[in-house]
């Protein structure tokens, strides 16, 4: 199909386009100069504001164990995850919480979400490389991590908790702090030497105890999640002034929301009940539910957070996220948008004071698909430069729109594209376009292994299979999984 999306008001952040009327040409799934003689279909989105598709960078939809919640806490259907972001403008979503043990399982179920690309990140399990930390030996675990990335077919690596932990009856090991971990990866980071992905973090309020340049060379997930005190908002503050990269991780109380869940290593007072699944990590992980609402005080301190930090979004890669569904749930995202956008709205998010500024629809642009792409790699994303995929949102807003109606529209997009294929059209989901140009995206390893570490990852990979009482082949994540997937 050739098309032409005609009259839009645009935001293209990374072409540095703010508001100009233009017409966008699609042929053959990506964005061209121009089509002759004429396009075979045109969408008229006079007085509509046009984007690229919202790419959500950080949000559990896979998670092994979410499955269980589906029927024990309520947790969306796969098929409600992937509609429901389509009606939002959203065409991406990547899994933060990945690991070796669980990759085949995760890959089952993005690949089973209609509409989305999908990604994930894989999380590092320090255990099975603290004999390399402890020797500094950081040429072993870059080519082990390259091996895993093509293993599992995941688009990044997450570290989940900084450190690694021993159980003091019968070891004779000692524990590696925050410090010694991060410094390790931060040494190679710096050398210049370091071929991978940029490496996630988990953000819990002890790691922003630890030094400012050392975080600011990471990203930081969800980092309103550490935030706790005064001292540890100036620290996270200190980490994107100084060029570093977050996610926003926002809290919400929002009353539409009826799924108060939570994923982590504990159990957190007052819940209603709790399931305990072993995903490979250090410690069984935590799924549970509560009746209580979300903290007031961290609601008011990520939005605030989520304010202020405007002033550097210039020079640091912000994007948006609420660690859904430890935040809130995915669906609850236009609620949040509209608090940014306008200060009138905020009275839905909190009753306390916040900070006078609002985030245009330039700005909103640039946390939920630029920032979003340039962390995730994603090239022909995020963006609407000739080339690029055309994943195109259509809303019937503009930097008037206000109330409920802002809300309102950003939960229901007017159109949007999925590699060139009208997905969402006058607000209904088309039939038959569940598998629009689908794509797994994941990070290219070929060709950036060195030949002469071959033989140590062999035998690096053979204790971590050992451990787990597995073989390699058999983690390995089968293409019937990953279906159509691209590398970056």
């Amino acid at each position: 199909m050739k098309l032409c999306i005609k009259n839009g008001t645009v935001y293209d952040p990374a072409n540095g386009i703010e508001g100009e009327r233009m017409d966008i040409f699609i042929a053959d799934g990506k964005i061209v100069d121009e089509i002759k003689p004429e396009p075979e279909e045109i969408i008229d989105a006079t007085d509509k504001t046009v984007m690229a598709g919202g790419i959500d960078v950080h949000s559990h939809v896979a998670t092994y164990g979410l499955n269980l919640t589906r029927f024990t806490f309520g947790f969306p259907t796969l098929a409600e995850i992937g509609y429901t972001y389509a009606k939002m403008g959203y065409t991406h979503v990547n899994e933060p919480l990945m690991t070796l043990n669980t990759a085949s399982y995760v890959h089952h179920e993005l690949s089973s979400i209609p509409v989305l690309d999908t990604s994930a990140f894989l999380v590092l399990n320090l255990y099975d490389i603290e004999r390399e930390i402890r020797e500094g030996d950081k040429e072993s675990v870059k080519n082990v991590i390259l091996f895993l990335l093509d293993l599992t077919k995941s688009i990044s690596v997450k570290i989940y908790d900084a450190g690694v932990r021993y159980a003091k009856q019968g070891f004779f090991y000692r524990d590696i702090d925050e410090k010694r971990c991060l410094n390790f990866f931060y040494e190679i980071i710096k050398s210049g030497a370091w071929i991978l992905p940029k490496i996630q973090l988990r953000t819990y309020p002890e790691l922003l105890d630890e030094d400012t340049d050392v975080l600011s060379a990471f990203d930081l997930a969800h980092i309103a999640s550490g935030i706790d005190n005064e001292e540890r908002y100036e620290v996270a503050r200190e980490v994107l002034k100084k060029g570093g990269a977050a996610d926003l991780g926002i809290f919400s109380t929002s009353e539409n929301e009826d799924i108060n869940m939570r994923i982590g290593y504990d159990v957190p007072a007052e819940v209603e009940n709790f399931i305990s699944v072993d995903i490979g990590l250090e410690k069984p992980l935590i799924f549970s539910k509560s009746n209580e609402k979300r903290a007031e005080d961290k609601v008011v301190l990520s939005i605030r957070f989520a304010l202020e930090v405007l002033e550097y979004l210039k020079s640091c890669c912000i994007s948006f996220s609420t660690d859904s569904p430890n935040g809130c749930l995915f669906y609850s995202y236009p609620e949040i948008f509209a608090g940014l956008l306008s200060r009138g709205n905020r009275k839905e998010l909190t009753n306390e004071a916040l900070p006078n500024v609002e985030y245009s629809l330039y700005e909103l642009a640039e946390i939920t698909r630029t920032n979003p792409a340039r962390q995730l790699g994603l090239k022909n994303k995020g963006h609407l430069s000739i080339g690029a995929d055309a994943d195109i949102a259509v809303y019937d807003i503009g930097e008037n729109t206000d109330g409920r109606e802002l809300e309102k529209r950003l939960r229901n997009c007017s159109y949007l594209l999925k590699g060139g294929e009208v997905v969402i059209n006058e607000g209904k989901l088309n039939e038959g376009s569940d598998r629009a140009g689908k794509k797994t995206f994941y990070f290219e390893v070929k060709g950036k292994m060195e030949e002469e570490a071959k033989e140590k990852q062999r035998e690096m990979m053979e204790r971590i299979c050992n451990r787990r009482s597995f073989r390699a082949e058999h983690l390995k994540v089968d293409e019937c999984f990953t279906g159509t997937s691209e590398g970056v």
